[in-house]
């Protein structure tokens, strides 16, 4: 029997972990559709992106250390927040998708 162990985290708890912000790219549907995604991930004050499977490495690395996940676990799987249709006319950080997913199998 496997047993899976879902961790909900916000994105901002995921920022700090991985010591980098998560960037959105947003296409333009239609008018007043906007669809918006997670690209990558950037340190603060450069251009050089981190590509995701790495920045949640860092995030997998810090819950161990803070014993979230059991020593013995070394594989896990992420989900970052789902692509979403945005129906405003103006968009602010709080209207971004919010939850990241690691789960991993004891």
């Amino acid at each position: 029997m496997n047993v899976t162990t879902i961790i909900e985290l916000e994105n901002r708890e995921v920022e700090k972990m991985a010591g980098a912000k998560l960037v959105f790219t947003q296409e333009q549907i239609d008018t007043n559709i906007v669809e918006t995604c997670v690209d990558c991930f950037k340190y603060e004050g450069s251009e050089e992106c981190l590509e995701t499977d790495e920045a949640m490495q860092k995030v997998f690395i810090t819950l161990k250390e803070e014993g979230l996940i059991p020593e013995a676990v070394e594989d896990f799987s992420y989900e970052m927040p789902s692509c979403g249709r945005l129906r405003k006319d103006v968009y602010e950080e709080q209207d971004m998708p919010q939850k990241v997913i690691l789960s991993f199998v004891l």
